[in-house]
């Protein structure tokens, strides 16, 4: 048999066939790929002039499906379609009851059978005609699901355009237009029109006689050719052109007595079932084009004509339904893929699939390939092992892995199994087993003993391919007893390990090919004699001792406590004495990991500088970021560091900050606005000591000869610190603490560190105190919940600050009070604030310290600030006054992440969607999109039920590229108007979504903490059907006329259950409307990609409403890899760690993301920037560039001059209680 194709690649085959070259290109549909060759000349899987159908529905020929209808042995669907590009009318009829000895449709689901994968059965008869040539001739072809019980059969048929091109140039080239003015005012004389018809006129008034006889009325069917509107318009030029459509034309004698030539409009039949053709089809396809047409000659010259425009809506999201391949999984990062615009690998089309399937789709695919096409079977191992390595998936690897050793082999293996025996691969099949086992033997006969695994490697390749045990057997030289290792090694009994180990290393040095079989020989020897040293050879590769481990390193210098804070100078002192320590290279080490660990977990460095901190990766230090530790509960602040780090027009800014300061003279400052507030002297002298700090922090980021740098205390205060207050600073507070309260401190040398992500499964993670995310103003509010809240009438305005951070615990009652340093002040009224709010202090900051290049709305200052991140947004209020406009800058977009999973479009479009206020409604675009785009999620929300603050754990799903279109006001393909028409098609079905979700909600809450309703109705099942078998018990035990306990009715528990279940099953079933829905309005814009932005980093958070931890993922463009910055450590990370949710008690979420315009990621973005000194030269700038704690008394510390601090307005902060 011939290999298939899943439903999906049927779909994009069909998205991208054009039949108008298929003698050159060959027929996408139906023929087979050709077999990729690595090393041949990359072709394109589809030829560049084939046209990428943009494909909308004809709703009269069509019969669709049903979301959430499940079909039977008689279901018939149809969508009918048509390309607005090349006119091209496409037709996919997905038959059910083709054969009805078979009743298992595959579908999602589905164990076995995850997709239709359909096998091509033949092309039917063409009953249509074009004149143009064969090439333009209609095509049905006919599929069929090889799933063996599966009855689906699909027709696709393919129509060319009812106008032609020179059709349409015979009625709207203008040449052509005024010739036939000019016969006309020769045949009609005076009664001829004055002036020649435009170009829209024909196309206008042929689309107004269609649909007149689409819908006949008296009067109507009739046009004289002396109509001087025809005549000048058609005349007999047009005569094929309006037969080809039905139209006929006869001659009849006027009142006068002479002939007259007359045209009669066409006479379809009435609409019959869509699964026809008729003329009426015709004539509706012809409107379709015309409309198309119409539409692209431009609106100015359109003035006065009578074609209303129709907007009919993409067709793709019914072909996926009708093919059951709507939902299916999806690789992550790949969710929002347009499939007939990017370019898979040829090896994901030879699979029948495509480059966004998730693995187990892929792993399906194989398997159908390999089940109706064996003899190809090598060859799609190939594909499989090289999208496994591409995508570097541990799953696909394993199955590989697998597969491999159940004797599948790829045909390069192959391929090179038979040259290395010197056959021909294509004479393979021709050839027996004993030539093959000849030539091995021969070939041993010439070859060195080294060389002998190879070639039994080689035959057992054959052998597998070949399913021949013969061969296996011949290749089989396997090593499984103790005299057959000593003598692969050529070794005797009495040889000792040493000598064993050297034997070992000359073979694999000789052969390198022979490692498995060495191993394999020195792990029966190992075993044998019972030798560690072997066993650790084995492990390690060495003789030497195992690697030390964090135990080894405290026990090497007599410690046993771990968890204690140690006097470093103390350990090093005696490591410089000696210390009656024998191995001094083996202290030196557990020395340098005692202090890797202090650091780390206690926040306790040795004060020697001179001595290089430890290493905490591999990595150069040129080519690997620095990480910035924490200095008390700075988690937040940090993240936000490193993400503007990473903008390199930003940091070029902050490096050169002298060429852009500010002048604080009166004049210069006249008229200066940041943030709607005009900017005193006093406030751009705090900005510019900021950006010093600022810059001076850069450049040790830069320069750095260690791992890590600690931000200044400076810095930090600053940026903690908010200088907007209009009436003046209020002087800063006294602080009260609690002596319980366990904390991250500035002002003393032990502090808890940051708490990685918690390995896989459902253990609770541990949430540190270093991170407390609250707002006391959000608390008071019940306006958090807004996504598809269906109790808002009314949606505030978008902030233009950063999003309200969550909820903070009340401060418990204090036991002891203490005046604080300014230092704790600081630390202490500025904790834990939200990463969000912090980056909105620090971008008024620098507006703040930097002279203005213009002057925006408002007056405000037009910097560089809002050139990177602020995006002009206009919100459309519609109300019974009428319609008007609110402009506003926004530096972020802030969303709600829902009660359940949802891609990131979908809270989005939450966010700018129709919304219900006071007296009408209101939507939000942006007119003008910044390069940089921050949105932030609102994870904190007010339960109306428990009248509480609760955390949204939902997971929001992320697209590495994100399409702005459907957001702003225009793109280069849409205008206003169809980019309304577009979201206004969205807010339907979004209306549909909220009454669905309604629903929902109404179904799960209950007032039990972690159960829904269906839930809590089989535990009260449970519960009652145990109390009646105690019941039982208990009569049996009692005496007759003891008290007995209550009983329920026997059937209740009955009920009960049934009742949970139909409440469970409800649930699902809106689900899968809900899912469909979704779909629906992601294909609404499917086509909409011409504003891609790329995800650069993700802000995340472990924790509560109370507290919990922040970390920032950042993706590195130059280098194509993920990061994880979570305080001082920078690592490498796999993609999927970023993108897919995580499971557990308290997974991780994020707060923020950024994506970046993706024709500026690698102009705007930079993750590594790195120039680091040498250590000579680090230990002379440390006298200007000093760590927080190398400062000792901080109250001795001068004050920040020349700005006055003590009255600076800080950020409300609160201590942590507790947990």
């Amino acid at each position: 048999m011939a290999p298939g194709k899943t439903a999906p690649r049927l779909l994009q085959d069909v998205l991208t066939y054009d039949a108008r070259y298929e003698k050159r290109a060959a027929n996408l549909l139906v023929s087979p790929p050709p077999q990729h060759e690595s090393k041949g000349r990359a072709l394109a899987a589809v030829p560049t002039r084939n046209c990428r159908h943009t494909l909308l529905k004809k709703c009269e020929q069509s019969q669709l499906p049903v979301a959430g209808e499940t079909p039977d042995h008689a279901t018939v669907y149809k969508v009918a379609s048509y390309c607005t590009r090349c006119r091209w009318h496409i037709d996919v009829v997905v038959d059910h009851r083709s054969d009805p000895g078979k009743d298992r449709p595959c579908k999602k689901g589905d164990t076995d059978y995850l997709l239709h994968h359909f096998l091509y059965e033949g092309e039917g008869d063409s009953d249509d005609a074009n004149a143009l040539g064969a090439q333009l001739q209609p095509h049905t072809y006919t599929f069929r699901c090889s799933a063996p019980h599966c009855p689906v059969a699909v027709r696709i048929s393919l129509k060319p355009p009812r106008f032609s091109e020179q059709d349409i140039d015979t009625l709207t080239n203008q040449a052509q237009l005024r010739r036939r003015w000019e016969v006309a005012k020769q045949m009609a004389g005076d009664r001829a029109d004055t002036t020649m018809a435009r170009r829209v006129d024909a196309v206008d008034f042929l689309n107004t006689y269609l649909q007149d006889s689409l819908n006949p009325s008296p009067g109507k069917r009739r046009i004289p050719l002396l109509n001087k509107r025809f005549l000048k318009t058609f005349g007999r030029d047009c005569d094929s052109i309006l037969k080809n459509l039905g139209f006929s034309n006869q001659s009849e004698p006027e009142e006068d007595g002479s002939m007259c030539e007359v045209w009669y409009l066409p006479k379809p039949e009435d609409a019959k079932s869509p699964l026809e053709s008729t003329l009426r089809n015709k004539i509706e396809d012809a409107r379709y084009e015309i409309n198309t047409i119409i539409l692209a000659i431009p609106e100015a010259e359109r003035t006065g004509c009578r074609h209303v425009p129709m907007y009919p809506g993409p067709s793709r999201a019914d072909i996926e339904r009708a093919l059951a391949c709507a939902d299916y999984a999806k690789v992550q990062g790949r969710e929002a893929r347009s499939a007939n615009h990017e370019e898979d690998h040829p090896h994901y089309a030879s699979l029948g699939a495509i480059g966004d399937f998730d693995d187990a789709l892929i792993l399906f695919a194989f398997s159908r390939q390999c089940a109706v096409d064996l003899d190809n079977k090598s060859y799609y191992f190939e594909c499989l092992q090289q999208i496994a390595v591409g995508r570097k998936s541990e799953m696909l690897e394993t199955q590989v892995a697998l597969l491999a050793s159940e004797g599948l082999v790829s045909r390069k293996d192959l391929e090179h199994a038979y040259r290395y025996f010197n056959i021909n691969p294509m004479h393979g099949p021709v050839i027996g087993d004993d030539h093959i086992i000849g030539s091995f033997r021969a070939r041993l006969s010439d070859i060195s003993p080294l060389q002998i695994d190879e070639a039994r490697k080689q035959l057992r390749v054959l052998g597998d391919a070949r399913k021949s045990d013969k061969l296996r057997a011949e290749a089989a030289g396997a090593i499984e007893t103790y005299e057959q290792a000593l003598a692969w090694f050529d070794l005797e009994h009495s040889h000792v390990d040493d000598f064993v180990m050297t034997m070992y290393s000359l073979k694999i040095e000789d052969n390198p090919a022979s490692l498995e079989t060495a191993q394999r020989a020195l792990s029966i020897i190992a075993e044998k004699r019972k030798s560690q040293r072997l066993r650790q050879f084995l492990k390690t590769g060495a003789m030497t001792e195992p690697e030390m481990d964090m135990g080894d390193a405290y026990a090497a210098f007599g410690i046993q406590d771990r968890n204690a804070a140690l006097d470093l100078e103390v350990l090093n002192s005696q490591l410089s004495m000696g210390g009656g320590f024998g191995d001094s290279a083996r202290m030196e080490k557990a020395f340098a990991l005692i202090q890797q660990d202090q650091a780390s977990n206690q926040n306790n460095h040795i004060a020697d500088k001179n001595r290089p901190e430890p290493r905490r990766n591999s990595y150069p230090l040129e080519t690997w970021p620095v990480g910035l530790r924490n200095i008390g509960n700075t988690c937040y602040l940090n993240s936000v560091l490193q993400f503007l780090f990473t903008i390199k027009p930003l940091r070029n800014l902050i490096l050169n900050c002298e060429d852009h300061m500010q002048d604080l003279t009166p004049e210069a400052l006249k008229g200066k606005t940041v943030g709607r507030q005009a900017i005193t002297a006093d406030r751009v002298v705090v900005a510019q000591k900021f950006v010093r700090e600022l810059r001076a922090f850069f450049e040790r980021m830069i320069t750095a000869s260690t791992d890590t740098v600690q931000p200044n205390i400076d810095l930090a205060s600053l940026a903690l610190c908010r200088t907007d207050s209009p009436e003046g600073p209020p002087k800063s507070p006294k602080v009260t603490v609690t002596e319980s309260t366990v904390v991250d401190s500035i002002d003393r040398s032990v502090a808890s560190g940051p708490q990685p992500p918690p390995p896989s499964g459902d253990a609770t993670p541990i949430t540190p105190a270093d991170s407390v995310m609250n707002d006391d103003d959000d608390a008071k509010s019940d306006t958090s919940t807004k996504a598809m809240d269906g109790d808002q009438d009314d949606r505030p305005a978008p902030p233009t600050r950063p999003p309200p951070i969550p909820p903070r615990p009340e401060p418990q009652p204090a036991t002891s009070t203490s005046t604080k340093t300014k230092i704790s002040i600081l630390e202490e009224s500025a904790r834990q604030q939200d990463a969000a709010e912090v980056m909105g202090n620090i971008f008024d900051l620098i507006s703040c310290a930097i002279k203005g290049e213009g002057v925006m709305r408002e007056n405000e200052q037009l910097d560089a600030i809002k050139k990177l991140f602020f995006s002009d947004v206009t919100t459309i209020l519609n109300t019974a006054k009428g319609t008007g406009k609110q402009l506003e800058h926004r530096d972020f977009f802030l969303v709600t992440p829902g009660q359940r999973d949802r891609p990131l479009y979908a809270a989005l479009d939450d966010d700018f969607g129709q919304q219900e206020i006071e007296g009408g409604t209101r939507y939000d675009y942006i007119e003008a999109a910044a390069p940089i785009q921050i949105i932030n999620l609102r994870r904190i929300q007010f339960d109306r039920v428990k009248r509480e603050q609760v955390y949204a754990r939902a997971h929001i799903g992320l697209d590495t590229t994100m399409y702005m279109d459907r957001y702003l006001a225009k793109t280069s393909r849409l205008g206003e108007d169809q980019l309304l028409e577009l979201r206004k098609a969205q807010w339907e079905k979004q209306g549909q979504l909220r009454e669905l979700d309604a629903e929902r909600t109404e179904l799960q809450t209950t007032e039990i903490d972690g159960m829904n309703l269906a839930e809590t109705l089989e535990e009260t099942s449970t519960f009652i059907d145990g109390l009646l078998t105690e019941k039982s018990e208990h009569q049996q035990r009692n005496q007759p006329g003891q008290d007995s306990l209550p009983t329920p009715p026997p059937e209740l528990a009955d009920a009960l259950h049934d009742k949970a279940k139909h409440v469970a099953k409800g649930v699902e079933g809106i689900d899968v409307i809900m899912r469909d829905l979704e779909t629906d309005i992601d294909a609404i814009f499917r086509d909409c990609n011409d504003v891609p932005y790329r995800l650069h980093a993700v802000f995340t958070h472990r924790g509560g409403v109370t507290g919990g931890h922040y970390w920032i993922y950042i993706y590195d463009f130059q280098n194509d890899r993920w990061r994880s910055y979570n305080d001082d450590r920078v690592e490498d990370i796999d993609e999927k760690t970023v993108l897919e949710p995580e499971t557990g008690v308290q997974p991780k979420a994020s707060t923020g993301v950024v994506y970046i315009r993706a024709d500026l990621v690698d102009e705007y973005t930079e993750a590594v920037c790195r120039r680091p000194e040498t250590i000579a030269e680090a230990s002379q700038a440390d006298v200007d560039m000093r760590d927080a704690f190398d400062d000792g008394d901080y109250d001795g510390m001068p004050s920040l001059e020349p700005a006055a601090l003590d009255d600076v307005q800080i950020i409300e902060g609160v201590d942590v209680g507790k947990e």
